[in-house]
C-alpha cells in the first residue's frame, strides 16, 4: 500500500490513479516514491506514471542500480519526447551521463550523485542541465559551485545558462565530460 501524495489516502501499490480523488499516481523511476510532479522529492529521480513505473519493474530491472535506472529511463523519456538526446562523457572515469530536463549535477543531489559521491571537489548541488525547447538546446548552468563549472575552458558565471554543443567539454570542478549530442 501507498499513500496518496494529494488526499493521503492508501491504495494499492501499482494503481495508476488514487481510488479517492482521481489523482494521477506517478512513482519515482529511481526510488519508487509516488508523488505529483516531474521530480522526485526525496531523491530527485524523473517521476513516471504508474503503468510505467510497473511494466519498468517487471522488465527485469531489478539487477540493474538505481543510476543505471535513472539513465535507461532519461533516455527513454527523452526519445518519446522528441528531445535531442545529450550525454556527458568522460571515458577515463567510464562515465556517460544520458541529460534530464532539470536534473542537477552533483555529489550529494540529483540523480548523477552515484557517480560523482567521491569526488570532493564537485559541489553537493554543483550545476543543473536544462533543454530550452523554443531555442532546442540543452543549456548547462552553475548553481554557485565552489570550484566552478567551464564550458570549453570558459567558467560560467554562477546562474546563467551556458549553451552545450556537440563537442564542447565541459569541466566539473576538476572532472571534466565531453558533450555528445544525439538527434533522433
Amino acid at each position: 500500500m501507498i499513500q496518496c501524495p494529494k488526499c493521503k489516502s492508501e491504495i494499492d501499490n501499482d494503481s495508476p490513479s488514487c481510488d479517492h480523488c482521481g489523482q494521477e499516481i506517478r512513482s519515482c523511476s529511481l526510488c519508487g516514491h509516488p508523488g505529483m510532479g516531474n521530480r522526485c522529492t526525496d531523491c530527485g529521480g524523473i517521476m513516471i506514471d504508474a503503468d510505467s513505473y510497473f511494466r519498468m519493474q517487471l522488465n527485469n530491472t531489478r539487477g540493474l542500480s538505481k543510476a543505471e535506472r535513472a539513465m535507461a529511463t532519461v533516455v527513454t523519456m527523452a526519445s518519446k519526447q522528441g528531445i535531442p538526446q545529450l550525454f556527458l562523457v568522460n571515458n577515463n572515469l567510464g562515465i556517460r551521463f544520458a541529460a534530464a530536463d532539470g536534473a542537477v549535477i552533483g555529489r550529494r543531489s540529483g540523480i548523477y550523485q552515484t557517480y560523482l559521491q567521491t569526488c570532493s571537489y564537485v559541489s553537493g548541488i554543483h550545476a543543473q542541465l536544462n533543454y530550452n525547447a523554443m531555442e532546442e538546446n540543452w543549456t548547462i548552468t552553475d548553481k554557485h559551485s565552489s570550484n566552478g563549472t567551464k564550458v570549453d575552458g570558459q567558467p560560467l558565471v554562477p546562474e546563467i545558462p551556458c549553451v552545450l554543443h556537440h563537442g564542447s567539454y565541459v569541466q566539473i570542478a576538476n572532472v571534466e565530460f565531453i558533450v555528445e549530442v544525439v538527434y533522433k
